[in-house]
């Protein structure tokens, strides 16, 4: 799935989402990625939902998002329980979607310069 065409080069934005992965940028990242307007971390560690761990979101420590998504990628899953409270100590509080959902909120939020990162599990995850 096409997104849209970036406008703003000093921003990451999502391209498309699919089988492939996902493009930010004009280059695909089969892996997960951890995602803001002006930093991507890819790979970013876990290779599914059950791999997830607070130590993932460790580059959040002490200064967390406005707005964190967690795209769990083909379909929506919650994370285990102790994660989101592991998470919440952080002062993090995810906005758990699939990841083509997530794709398409983030690059909404980033138009709307918002304090933005989205956690996108690949397709196959």
């Amino acid at each position: 799935m096409k997104l849209h065409r970036q406008r703003d080069e000093l921003h990451n934005i999502i391209h498309a989402y699919g089988p492939q992965g996902i493009v930010i940028g004009g280059i695909t990242h089969g892996s997960a990625v951890l995602v803001a307007p002006d930093w991507l971390e890819s790979p970013w560690g876990p290779m599914g939902l059950d791999d997830l761990r607070p130590e993932h979101f460790a580059r959040f420590h002490g200064s967390a998002p406005q707005i964190l998504l967690l795209g769990t990628g083909c379909r929506q899953r919650f994370p285990d329980r102790s994660l989101l409270g592991a998470l919440r100590e952080r002062n993090l509080h995810p906005e758990i979607m699939d990841t083509s959902a997530a794709c398409r909120t983030y690059n909404i939020l980033v138009g709307e310069d918002r304090d933005v990162v989205a956690a996108l599990l690949p397709p196959s995850a």
